[in-house]
């Protein structure tokens, strides 16, 4: 009889950790006397910043300028995410709809408003509209007062 051997997803043999009881722990908190002179760095960019209170980040290193940049990048998403959020959920609730532009101001000051074909021909030429196609949140005329191009043409 021969056993079929298969691999084992667990590690055989010794275990490569080693496990210290140091001494325990205590609750007092760390403070910078208990630190090493050797654990600590002493760059310009921190020197700087205590003397003045203010970063020159051309004397910073570049990890740190690079761990600034993210969070930054972050913290400037939250309230774009956060405001563009907001207007889809009003746009598919049906509380806020896209304007369409309703005319025009002339060189002599007065306005002229567009005809309903002249305010189709406006949006389609959009730069929005030729990425996103038709929009149906449209103050105005949507997709249901909208006449499509097939039903125009007969």
């Amino acid at each position: 009889m021969s056993s079929s051997h298969k691999p084992s997803f667990h590690k055989e043999g010794k275990s490569t950790i080693k496990v210290v009881n140091g001494k325990k722990s205590s609750r007092i908190p760390i403070t910078p006397r208990d630190i090493p002179e050797q654990a600590t760095q002493h760059s310009p960019f921190v020197e700087e910043l205590v003397l003045t209170g203010r970063p020159n980040w051309k004397k910073a290193p570049p990890q740190l300028k690079q761990r600034y940049r993210g969070i930054f990048l972050v913290l400037l998403s939250i309230p774009i995410i956060g405001m563009s959020s907001f207007e889809i959920i009003r746009r598919l609730e049906g509380k806020s709809t896209k304007r369409v532009r309703q005319g025009e101001r002339l060189p002599d000051g007065t306005n002229r408003n567009y005809s309903e074909e002249e305010k189709i021909k406006v949006e389609q030429e959009s730069v929005m509209y030729k990425i996103f196609g038709k929009d149906f949140f449209l103050d105005g005329f949507t997709s249901k007062t909208r006449k499509s191009e097939s039903e125009k043409k007969e």
